[in-house]
């Protein structure tokens, strides 16, 4: 074998040895989750208007615009509703600036330390320091605030004097999409937020978990059952539980079929590389 087929070789071997790592990181358990909500989108995922989509979040007119009712309008016990359910929106938003933080920290220099990581370890700081006494206008708020998250529309930052050029956050956001790890974490928070857009966002009535199994690698099975589904009529209740067990039994078949598939590739590539030595 050439030497130039022996490197084509071993660069395929190293891909798909990386491609295996990300399987495993993802398939390790099974999560099956059941809640009813009144429409379901048949969208397919997309990274870049995922992403797009999970940034609007941080906009200060998203509530406004996607009519989710404002906390401040309403009476107990709905006020509380609506702040959870603005609370849920945002978390989404957090998850996602926080899995790009941590690729921000594995990627840095310990010479140089990026601004962006010291402006989010300094804006938990005054989050923790001010609790819940902070001031959304305090000028220093504002700036710790902005997202470190690039930002995916062409509209610059009035607040950001050395904003970069659009090609230059259209560059960063196409690296960002090309990491396997946030790559799956996006596609897990899109999926939280479809959950919460399958619901009436208009009403401060929040969607439930009903039911919810997890199954890990070790044997373990976790089942979960909200107290609610018990206060259901029995006929609406053993339907819930009836297709939440079709549900779990169809996914351990497709779960359990991913892992053979897995654990054949991992043996081919065991015999690939004994010939490479070889």
């Amino acid at each position: 074998m050439s030497n130039k087929i022996q490197e084509q070789a071993k660069d395929l071997l190293e891909k798909l040895v990386s491609s295996v790592n990300v399987l495993v990181d993802d398939i390790t358990a099974l999560e099956v989750n059941t809640m009813v909500v009144e429409q379901i989108t048949g969208a397919k995922f997309n990274a870049w208007q995922a992403y797009e989509e999970i940034y609007s979040i941080n906009d200060k007119d998203y509530f406004d615009v996607k009519r989710i009712p404002n906390p401040d309008d309403l009476p107990e016990p709905e006020k509380t509703q609506a702040q959870e359910l603005r609370e849920r929106y945002t978390s989404l938003f957090s998850q996602l600036e926080r899995e790009y933080f941590y690729i921000l920290l594995e990627q840095s220099n310990d010479n140089e330390t990026d601004p962006r990581i010291i402006q989010y370890q300094e804006r938990l700081k005054y989050q923790v320091e001010h609790k819940a006494n902070i001031v959304p206008t305090d000028e220093e708020y504002i700036k710790l605030a902005r997202p470190i998250l690039p930002a995916p529309t062409p509209v610059p930052d009035q607040e950001d004097k050395n904003q970069k050029s659009l090609r230059q956050r259209w560059k960063e956001i196409e690296k960002l999409l090309k990491n396997d790890k946030f790559i799956r974490n996006l596609r897990k928070i899109s999926e939280l937020k479809a959950a919460l857009n399958g619901g009436n966002i208009t009403s401060v009535d929040i969607d439930i978990i009903y039911a919810q199994t997890v199954m890990q690698l070790d044997g373990d099975i976790i089942s979960r059952y909200h107290n609610k589904l018990f206060k259901l009529p029995e006929g609406d209740r053993d339907l819930i539980l009836k297709i939440h067990n079709e549900g779990v039994v169809a996914g351990e078949k497709q779960w359990r079929g991913t892992l053979d598939f897995l654990i054949g590739i991992i043996q081919s590539i065991a015999k690939l590389s004994r010939n490479e030595r070889l």
